[in-house]
């Protein structure tokens, strides 16, 4: 069992174009074959971020990830904001129990 994650800043200006190609290259490694993906779209903390779903439609994700779950997550590194939010939709993608 195994997840792929991805960090995306989604600040002012963001550019994905490299980074869409290197996650569809990601996604065709055989050993990531159906594994979860999770994409953090980090520094949501800025005003004028991107939002999740303007990164899905700019990396056109509906059509490039067919093949598993995936998921991108809103977060913040400088706040920490949305990342155990992330952890805990991949242990759900791999049915994995939460601790109490």
């Amino acid at each position: 069992l195994g997840f792929a994650d991805l960090k995306i800043s989604s600040g002012i200006n963001a550019e994905y174009g490299e980074t869409g190609e290197e996650l569809l290259e990601l996604l065709e490694e055989e050993k990531l074959s159906k594994v979860p993906v999770l994409i953090y779209a980090n520094k949501q903390d800025l005003f004028k971020s991107a939002k999740p779903s303007e990164i899905a439609n700019d990396l056109q994700l509906s059509s490039a990830i067919r093949d598993r779950q995936w998921q991108i997550q809103a977060c913040s590194a400088l706040t920490k904001e949305g990342i155990k939010d992330g952890m805990e939709w991949v242990y759900s993608s791999l049915g994995t129990p939460k601790k109490k």
